[in-house]
């Protein structure tokens, strides 16, 4: 009796599933590699397989063009940066915690710090996310706006929580505070890529915090 013949695979699927997911983000941490050291537009799928190792064709099995990484490319910048900066602001615990202007301050002067070192320590890829990768299509754009928004809005709830404590004017507006902390982190980033150093960076942190602080406050009015 002939044995039955096993299930053809279909084109280019890895046969295993293992295997497929490593192979995948070699890539993805290839593209990142060539796209923040060539840029973008200079790019080709054939330096990213060049990078990994493998052939050209290799790239085609996972991804259908450079532009179809990229997404995930941004995803994997974005995540290196979100783990670095965000520290103790999105802790589960955060919510038990007890909140006073001086605590908020310190988590916007501790965020703009790691900025910074991050912009030290992999100017490329700040420069990439930045400058580089803005205005490529419609769609990219989109979802580097969406996450500036999911980190908005949880700063948004917590300067609410803030306000509802006490700690911050019952007249602020959270959403519109929130936005315009997040603002305030690119200029010493943009700075430090320009080559300033720490000294020129507390400078900037003391003028900021020393101006909006009493517009935060809330303020007791004398009998």
């Amino acid at each position: 009796m002939t044995e039955a013949a096993k299930p053809a695979r279909g084109p280019g699927r890895p046969r295993d599933e293992r295997n497929s997911e490593r192979r995948r983000r070699e890539l993805i941490e290839a593209a990142y590699r060539v796209f923040t050291t060539k840029g973008y537009a200079a790019a080709t799928a054939a330096d990213i397989a060049t990078e990994v190792g493998v052939g050209y064709g290799t790239f085609y099995r996972y991804f259908d063009s450079k532009r179809a990484i990229l997404d995930d490319v941004v995803d994997y910048g974005l995540d290196r940066i979100l783990s670095e900066i965000v520290g103790d602001l999105f802790e589960p615990g955060l919510a038990d915690l007890e909140i006073t202007l001086e605590s908020l301050v310190g988590a916007w002067v501790s965020a703009v710090d790691r900025m910074c070192h991050i912009a030290e320590s992999e100017p490329a890829l700040m420069r990439a996310l930045l400058f580089d990768l803005t205005g490529i299509d419609d769609d990219l754009n989109a979802r580097l706006l969406g996450m500036g928004g999911v980190l908005g809005a949880t700063l948004e709830r917590l300067l609410a929580r803030a306000v509802d404590a006490g700690v911050l004017r019952a007249d602020l507006d959270a959403a519109n505070v929130a936005w315009m902390l997040m603002a305030l982190t690119i200029p010493p980033v943009m700075r430090t890529l320009q080559g300033e150093g720490e000294l020129d960076r507390r400078r900037y942190a003391d003028t900021v915090v020393a101006v909006l602080s009493p517009g935060l406050r809330v303020t007791t009015n004398p009998d």
